[in-house]
């Protein structure tokens, strides 16, 4: 009977402040429906953008890599849902989006054959827009959007375009030895080869979407959570 009580003891629950005691262990019953929450948040993104960037392939299949708005919907939403959130749905998205076959989509991805080390390098870069939009979104989050937070916006768009430009190039490289040295694979970014602009003019129109599209992006996702009352995920 002595040890039956014992027993009994050490499995008694009790709840403190909505979280469930067990034998010393602490519970939280909220935990599992955020993250449950969060990744649904991070599949409905990525579909998202994956579909952005599938259509903006569509209308200017003949002009790839000129204009595309994938990355500035990476970075979106990590600014307004956390970098965790944006920086997988920067990988995921940007790995699955280079699976979709040219002309739709990249022109180096070829469903099924394009090189694991490449689709590494793609999907981390994809990640950082992600992470670097979390991240700014704690460090300079205005109540409203003016005209040094765009700037803000653009300069960062110019930066973070530059490091993918220039490292998708150097994971070409390492992908495909098809240059003789690194140095070549990058200069290859500010030269036209294959179409009448260099691969970098990636770099100076993604930096006017930055400009135009993520401000108001930032700002109907603000009004849409305020009218909807939808609870914040950031961590």
């Amino acid at each position: 009977m002595l040890r039956s009580s014992l027993f009994w003891q050490q499995c008694t629950f009790k709840i403190v402040h909505r979280k469930i005691y067990v034998a010393g262990w602490i519970i939280h019953p909220l935990g599992n429906t955020l993250e449950a929450k969060k990744l649904a948040l991070i599949a409905i993104l990525s579909a998202v953008t994956i579909v952005i960037a599938y259509a903006r392939g569509l209308g200017l299949a003949s002009l790839p890599g000129l204009v595309e708005f994938m990355t500035v919907m990476i970075f979106v939403s990590g600014f307004c849902f956390g970098w965790v959130v944006g920086g997988c749905v920067g990988f995921v998205a940007v790995t699955i989006y280079m699976l979709i076959p040219y002309p739709f989509a990249h022109p180096a991805a070829w469903l099924f054959t394009i090189s694991p080390v490449l689709l590494l390098v793609m999907g981390v870069l994809g990640a950082l827009f992600g992470v670097v939009g979390g991240v700014f979104e704690k460090l300079r989050n205005p109540a409203e959007i003016d005209i040094k937070f765009v700037a803000e916006l653009s300069f960062l768009g110019f930066i973070l375009t530059f490091i993918y430009d220039v490292f998708s190039s150097i994971g070409f490289y390492l992908a495909y030895p098809v240059y003789p040295s690194v140095w070549e694979a990058i200069y290859m970014t500010f030269i036209p080869l294959y179409y009448p602009y260099p691969p970098i003019i990636h770099t100076v129109t993604n930096t006017v979407v930055f400009a135009t599209v993520a401000p108001a992006l930032i700002h109907a996702i603000r009004v849409f959570s305020i009218y909807f009352k939808v609870p914040s995920l950031k961590p």
